[in-house]
Formats: C-alpha cells, structure tokens, sequence
C-alpha cells in the first residue's frame, strides 16, 4: 500500500511568507533611506579661532559707545549684542540690535559691519558703535556673540559663533 501526500499547498505558504519578509525588509531600507535625508546633519559652526573682544566702552544715561576689536585669525561679518541692567543676573537679556544708532547695520537681530553679505572685519581691526540705551536705566552686564559667513554645499550660510561669546560686566549708571 502506497501512500501518496500531495501537501503542494504547504510549500505555497512558505513561499508566501518569504515573499511577505522580503517585501518587508525592501520597504524598510526605502523607508530608512527617505527618513535619513530628513534628519539634520551636523550644525554650522564657526572655526575655532573666530575671537572678538571689546577693547573699550563709554557711557552715559543715554548712549553706549562701545569698540569692539577682533582679536581671532578669521574675518567676522558682525554680531549679536545684548545687555543686562540687574546686577543679580547672569545671563544678559536685553536685545540691543534694534538701538543702534552708527557704526553698522541691522539684519534681524544682529549688527552687521555691512550689508555686503561678507566677513569684512579682518583680524586685528577695530570697529566703534553707538547704541541708544535711554530708558534701559543702569547696565551691569554685556554678552556679544560674533556671526560670519561660512560657505557650506557652494552656499553662503550664516552663522552664529556661539561657543566664541564674550560676557563683560560693565558700569552704566542710568
């Protein structure tokens, strides 16, 4: 006696189940691959040399005038500049950008040297700015972070030099 299994429908469902773990796997390195060109790549930052510091300051209720030199083996193209007047605080909060009376231009909030859209302070130069601070009362505090533009993928980026930021308590008695 001879017994003859025809079980062609197993072998059907196996194949079923391979083709289902291989479109699987296909979908999931589309997936990773498209996902992958969504996530950031590494920040901009500045070179490491980018330096700046403020050279001198003068005030009165009124006006700050302030000279900043940069004193870095890079050009920089301005910076942001911002203010505290309680002595407690450590961290300066008062934007000054939008008082500038002379000696840059104003892009968002930052002072540009120029609106040319290039680093133009060269190492060792010096530049003087005047701020209006009238209503501010005293200034204990200033903190001035450098920006330039850096070329990234054949664009002009810019950037902001964060880990180069200069903090300087002051005397402005209002």
């Amino acid at each position: 006696m001879c017994l003859q299994v025809n079980n062609k429908r197993a072998v059907s469902i196996m194949i079923g189940y391979v083709l289902l773990v291989v479109v699987a796997v296909v979908l999931s390195i589309i997936v990773y691959q498209w996902i992958k060109s969504y996530t950031p790549k590494e920040a901009l930052a500045c070179p490491d040399d980018v330096s700046i510091h403020i050279k001198e300051y003068w005030c009165n209720s009124d006006y700050l005038n302030i000279t900043i030199k940069n004193n870095g083996k890079f050009n920089i193209a301005g910076y942001f500049i911002r203010v505290s007047n309680s002595s407690g605080q450590e961290i300066a909060t008062i934007d000054l950008s939008s008082r500038l009376l002379t000696g840059g231009e104003i892009t968002g909030n930052s002072v540009l040297f120029e609106q040319s859209g290039e680093n133009t302070l060269k190492p060792g130069e010096e530049t003087s700015q005047k701020y209006n601070i009238a209503g501010l009362g005293s200034l204990y505090l200033i903190e001035i972070i450098p920006v330039r533009y850096q070329e990234e993928e054949n664009k002009m980026r810019f950037v902001s030099c964060g880990e180069e930021k200069i903090k300087e308590d002051i005397e402005c008695i209002g």
